[in-house]
């Protein structure tokens, strides 16, 4: 089959890439050729990874029958009100690829914009469509600025819609007027063998020297650039236990109060590191820095670097001698994040919030104090920071909680799908024998 796959991919940061670029991967990896149209290239610096030399490669190695196109950027002002022309653009690219290769089924991932463009490409040439949301495009934007009425024609008319196991979100589904027969239910995919098996080290100088230029980009304010650069380069002699967080910074995130709990650590005499992976934007990120900078205890303790590929999460995770995840009071009820069960898969010790223990689907099989430690509340800082503190100085803590992660991370992932179930999706459309469990 030929599939037309429209989607976020690396460099674009976030988990629905990563995803995105994963399934793209099993797709050519099942003999199907597709066509992969993204906006990736074209994204501002605040949604982008910064590639190292060899990245680009890395994105497309051994996938033959898969072509990867990225749209051009468009000069800024371009017309009058400016806002990026992301949808005539992909609309341009699919109409050249449908006219070279017509395909057998059109896949949408992300509502907004690439789910959109392929409703309506499906509809003009008669192609079967098939939608995959997230949890902010159907749980947050659906209900934004009068998009809900397309939003809803596009999901009505699609042939497939993916979607987990959160009953939130099936009923959002049936209520935007998709059929019971069109909602697949799914399981995840098993992580990347690079998670559970020792690869590549984290190369942290060669990371920070690159970050140099890419911090540049942001338009940060000159202080606060130098500052951030100055720290980094400070941080480098560190030699405690390191603490390490990665992904999107917000006060939902955590990001806040941790760098308050950790203050008062410092304050405390504990011997400990920070280094963070931190995805935002140039107003987020310098409004986080100036939080930073007012601590001054931390200098010399923290580095903060900019979003990575996907592939070089796991020597980054090994890095760390323990890793937090701290969201609470997110504002979508069917958020799934994986950086948990990644956390699990490198061994390392996982601080989770109460509210996403109570939330992820495998909380029965977490224990407090032997495969998980649990933040109650990440806004009350000095409980925080307690709990922060026992970690640090219980070696032996430390070493229960990375094996008992690894001895239950083996167990997840046996579990999960060894590809994406948008591969049996694909198929059972065009009449493939279904080959895993990946339904139900």
């Amino acid at each position: 089959m030929h599939i037309l796959l429209l989607g976020k991919v690396p460099p674009i940061q976030g988990g629905v890439a990563r995803e995105t670029w994963l399934a793209c991967q099993d797709i050519a990896a099942a003999g199907h050729s597709l066509d992969v149209l993204t906006n990736a290239q074209a994204m501002p610096i605040g949604f982008r990874q910064m590639f190292l030399p060899g990245d680009d490669v890395s994105l497309v190695s051994g996938q033959e029958n898969m072509h990867l196109q990225n749209i051009d950027e468009v000069p800024p002002q371009s017309y009058i009100p400016w806002a990026p022309p992301y949808f005539s653009q992909l609309m341009s690219c699919c109409l050249d690829s449908v006219e070279k290769n017509r395909p057998d089924v059109i896949v949408g991932w992300y509502l907004e914009p690439y789910g959109m463009v392929a409703s309506v490409i499906g509809r003009m040439i008669g192609v079967p469509v098939v939608l995959r949301h997230a949890g902010s495009d159907i749980g947050r934007m659906r209900n934004l600025g009068g998009l809900k009425g397309f939003y809803d024609w596009a999901l009505s008319h699609a042939a497939q819609v993916i979607t987990g196991r959160n009953q939130d979100a099936i009923e959002i589904l049936g209520s935007a007027g998709v059929s019971e027969t069109a909602i697949v239910r799914c399981r995840g995919r098993r992580l990347c063998d690079s998670f559970s098996q020792l690869h590549d080290e984290f190369d942290l100088r060669t990371i920070l020297e690159h970050s140099v230029e890419w911090f540049s980009r942001y338009q940060l304010d000159p202080e606060t650039l130098d500052a951030l650069n100055e720290w980094n380069q400070s941080s480098l002699d560190c030699d405690g236990p390191v603490i390490g967080t990665y992904g999107k910074i917000a006060e939902v995130k955590g990001t806040y109060h941790l760098l308050d709990a950790l203050e008062q650590l410092a304050e405390r005499g504990d011997k400990f590191c920070y280094r963070g992976i931190w995805s935002a934007t140039p107003n987020r990120l310098q409004h986080a820095l100036g939080h930073l900078h007012r601590k001054p205890l931390l200098k010399g303790r923290v580095t903060i670097l900019p979003p990575v590929a996907p592939w070089r999460i796991p020597a980054f995770i090994r890095s760390c001698n323990m890793v937090a995840f701290l969201e609470n009071r997110f504002p979508i009820e069917f958020h799934g994040p994986q950086v948990p069960r990644e956390v699990l898969a490198c061994k390392r010790p996982l601080l989770l919030s109460r509210e996403i223990f109570n939330k992820i689907y495998f909380k029965n099989q977490l224990v407090e104090d032997v495969n998980v430690m649990v933040i109650e509340d990440p806004q009350e800082v000095t409980a925080m920071a307690d709990r922060i503190s026992r970690l640090l100085n219980s070696p032996e803590l430390l070493n229960c909680l990375g094996h008992h992660a690894g001895a239950l991370s083996r167990i997840l992932e046996a579990k999960a799908l060894r590809s994406d179930p948008i591969v049996d999706v694909i198929e059972d459309m065009g009449g493939y024998e279904r080959r895993t469990q990946a339904f139900g």
